[in-house]
């Protein structure tokens, strides 16, 4: 009776704590059973290292996956797998051409997504002092809708 009793307040006490406005943000699992992620693949291939989002690879070069998740509104990438002063990612957005930039060796870039196409590939680079960079090569190139 008295685990009855407790299970009762268990739960008045989370409709209260609902009620007041605490919200907790949902798990990664409660938002893929939504249907908020959508995952990039790589349609020329690659080995799939696992991970959440998938991670993709050639032999020597480093991992990218990338999410799109519908209830924020943003696209993730992930990437790494080298030790490297900075890496150099290659995209094109949805309907724009090209374009090639430098990210940190921190291993997550995300921005606000635009509806359409995303393509992306990355590379890891070392620089040393006054010289020019070593790089890998280029990882499987990926592609994401965020329609």
């Amino acid at each position: 009776m008295a685990g009855l009793v407790l299970r009762r307040i268990a739960g008045a006490l989370s409709s209260c704590a609902v009620a007041a406005g605490v919200v907790v943000a949902p798990t990664v699992t409660d938002a893929a059973a939504q249907g908020c992620y959508r995952d990039a693949y790589p349609p020329g291939g690659g080995m799939n290292i696992g991970g959440s989002p998938n991670r993709y690879k050639w032999d020597n070069t480093p991992y990218i996956g990338a999410r799109y998740d519908r209830c924020n509104g943003y696209v993730y990438v992930i990437y790494g797998g080298y030790r490297a002063t900075h890496y150099n990612v290659r995209w094109v957005a949805p309907g724009g051409p090209w374009e090639q930039g430098q990210l940190s060796g921190k291993g997550l870039w995300s921005w606000p997504a635009r509806h359409g196409d995303y393509n992306l590939m990355i590379q890891a680079c070392n620089r040393e002092f006054l010289s020019r960079s070593n790089c890998t090569n280029w990882s499987p190139q990926l592609y994401l809708n965020t329609r």
